[in-house]
């Protein structure tokens, strides 16, 4: 509870910030880089170096796949019958085809089913929402925000970034015990993400927009608290993959909110501005509704 705490204090910080200060946009991109480039790295190298794999990872690590699969393919179409913007396709994938694994996901996921799960939800993040919004995502993002790189120049970008560098790092180095010092550093630092990336997201809300874009609200919040998890959970079905337990932390995370890093990279890039900022800044507190639902829906 005292997650879902700092998730709530972050994004009301943020927001009261912007309305008696009002901020320059600088100021969110200042926070952005430290989360991206700093925070999020930090937590991923100490998360993933002391992860245990289970033996139905793959069962687990597909989720979020399939998410993003699914949740692509009815942006797509959605665009052609609404006839949407490709800018506001892509934010709409950004922020909303890979959940939010992390930073709404572990405390729900300890909240819900306990802390000895936390580790599973680790590994769909890590393996799953993780890499997705630090390849497909950012590649998209850039694309169609027209920044006109050579392919070599982009494929730099996307491998040496600071949060897929950490994660090979972290995966390479996991027979390495390290440093307790280190490993302090690195929780100290990590734990700084989510209040940060809410603040952040508060910051940049703004909330008189959400009546001009009322109608790609309902779509990406229809699509990331209901109707794509739920297609996830039926394609698991159909396959007979439902009944461990694993797979239920698994699919359970589908069911997040919208995804703050997808929406900070979305941000970064001034992608439908300020679209990903409402979709996430919305989506978190309505899921605190949705969540229960899921896991009645689920079971254990």
């Amino acid at each position: 509870m005292s997650a879902l705490v700092v998730l709530l204090v972050g994004l009301a910080a943020g927001i009261g910030v912007r309305r008696r200060l009002r901020p320059p946009p600088a100021a969110a991109a200042v926070v952005n880089t430290w989360l991206l480039d700093i925070a999020l790295p930090a937590l991923v190298l100490h998360a993933v170096h002391i992860v245990e794999f289970p033996a139905d990872l793959a069962l687990v690590v597909a989720a979020p796949y399939l998410l993003f699969a699914i949740s692509s393919g009815l942006y797509l179409l959605a665009a052609r019958l609404l006839r949407l913007p490709r800018q506001t396709v892509i934010a709409l994938i950004a922020a909303t085809a890979v959940a939010n694994t992390s930073f709404v996901g572990f405390p729900m996921v300890t909240a819900f089913y306990g802390a000895d799960d936390v580790p599973i939800a680790v590994l769909v993040d890590q393996l799953g929402s993780f890499l997705l919004v630090n390849t497909v995502v950012l590649v998209a993002v850039t694309v169609v925000a027209g920044a006109a790189l050579p392919r070599a120049e982009l494929a730099r970008r996307v491998l040496t970034s600071p949060a897929l560098m950490a994660l090979v790092c972290a995966l390479a180095l996991r027979p390495v015990d390290f440093p307790s010092w280190l490993d302090g550093a690195l929780v100290s630092l990590g734990g700084t993400l989510t209040p940060l990336a809410l603040f952040s997201i508060g910051m940049q809300l703004e909330v008189p927009a959400a009546r001009r874009y009322w109608r790609e609200l309902v779509l990406g919040l229809g699509v990331k608290l209901v109707v794509a998890p739920a297609l996830v959970v039926g394609c698991y079905a159909l396959v007979g993959g439902l009944g461990n337990h694993g797979v239920t932390i698994a699919l359970f995370e589908t069911a997040m909110p919208p995804m703050v890093a997808g929406a900070l990279i979305a941000a970064r890039y001034d992608l439908a501005t300020p679209l990903p900022s409402l979709l996430v800044g919305v989506g978190v507190p309505l899921s605190l509704l949705t969540l229960p639902l899921w896991v009645l829906a689920l079971g254990s």
